[in-house]
């Protein structure tokens, strides 16, 4: 019985050698006929520029990775900007204080007037509004000094133009203030 399995063992190593070796011996066959046909010059050429290519990809991929990476930072940096600029714009307009835009400056012989300008785009809700702030939606106040009313106009189109969709609704002229003191401000 152990002689039959001894002689059992050595047949399947045979029977296992001699298959491998016909494996080997028909891959080198086939190898070297495809070779022999012209097709397959410079295989081994082929093989290294191809390994060489895909490493350049992978490491595009990794350069590309890192610099999605950074924008995307860059881009949670600007929300987070955005969202306190928001923020902080709300909370102005929600305190008591008024805001005032100012056109020219306070000097002798010059007038203050009084300017209501809005935007028609954020009115009307399109187009080149989505950079313009939608408190343009109302006429705002604009306090211009100039010499005149002819010269606060030009200078409060100029400041906001209209191919922007600004519009100046109305022009008058206003008191000047009167003068603050340091115990009119506290």
């Amino acid at each position: 019985m152990a002689i039959r399995f001894i002689e059992s063992v050595l047949l399947a190593a045979f029977l296992t050698t001699l298959g491998y070796g016909l494996g080997r011996l028909l891959g080198f066959l086939a190898q070297s006929i495809i070779e022999s046909q012209g097709n397959v010059v410079g295989l081994q050429a082929t093989v290294t520029r191809r390994a060489g290519i895909e490493r350049g990809f992978q490491n595009r991929i990794g350069a590309l990775r890192r610099e999605m990476v950074n924008y995307d930072r860059e881009i949670k940096e600007a929300v987070r900007r955005h969202t306190a600029l928001v923020a902080a714009t709300n909370e102005s307009l929600a305190t008591a204080d008024r805001i005032v835009r100012l056109v020219g400056e306070e000097a002798i012989g010059r007038s203050r007037y009084l300017a209501l300008v809005f935007n028609k785009y954020v009115s009307a809700g399109g187009g080149a509004a989505t950079l313009i702030d939608e408190s343009w939606m109302v006429a705002q106040e604009i306090e211009v000094w100039a010499i005149g009313p002819t010269e606060a106009r030009v200078e409060v189109e100029k400041r906001y133009p209209a191919v922007f969709g600004f519009t100046v609704h109305s022009l008058h002229s206003a008191p000047r203030e009167p003068e603050r003191t340091a115990a009119s401000i506290t």
